[in-house]
């Protein structure tokens, strides 16, 4: 578990998520009540607003998720993301756009390999590139209404709906400007003559 745990902590690192520029008010309003609780039980105060963010980011992204820590900051941010995702719906685009996540249509193929998941836009948008594609909250590419390419040699064409991340480093070994989070997705059809 302990190991599972570490691979998660270095995942996030690399991923890049949650920028501690862009902490939305609401989430600065969770650090500071969690940080009110940790004085009242004169636990340590230090509770740097960034790291909370973070973990509220990963609850918010990751909804049918579970954390396992000892930490009771990481525990509360998880978990209030979690339940600010499922409690206000309609908030969830301004939520994801606090934290610098834009949502996006888009067709493009999806090529996977070894340390691969990545997305090519077809169309000729500014943010043209390569992204990091992964499911919203890591759930099976199933949930989402897509089928994983099996091998390095088929790229499907697909039409996707998700969130489209500022730019930063993501992706394995953080190679990519961008990673989009799939909310819904679908095969494109084939065109015969």
């Amino acid at each position: 578990m302990l190991r599972s745990i570490s691979a998660f902590l270095l995942l996030t690192a690399l991923a890049g998520k949650a920028s501690a520029d862009n902490i939305p008010d609401i989430v600065l309003e969770y650090a500071s009540a969690f940080a009110q609780t940790q004085a009242a039980d004169k636990q340590p105060s230090a509770t740097p607003p960034a790291d909370y963010a973070q973990w509220f980011f990963q609850g918010l992204t990751h909804p049918a998720g579970a954390i396992v820590t000892q930490s009771a900051l990481m525990r509360d941010a998880y978990t209030k993301g979690q339940e600010y995702w499922r409690d206000h719906p309609s908030q969830r685009t301004q939520i994801m756009a606090g934290y610098g996540y834009r949502p996006i249509e888009r067709d493009g193929v999806w090529s996977r390999g070894f340390e691969k998941s990545v997305f090519q836009p077809t169309d000729a948008d500014a943010d043209a590139g390569t992204w990091w594609i992964n499911s919203f909250g890591g759930v099976a590419w199933r949930e989402v209404g897509l089928v994983a390419p099996n091998s390095v040699y088929e790229r499907p064409r697909v039409h996707i709906a998700g969130y489209l991340s500022p730019k930063g480093h993501y992706g394995h070994l953080g190679a990519y400007e961008h990673e989009v989070l799939v909310t819904s997705g679908a095969a494109e059809k084939a065109s015969g003559h």
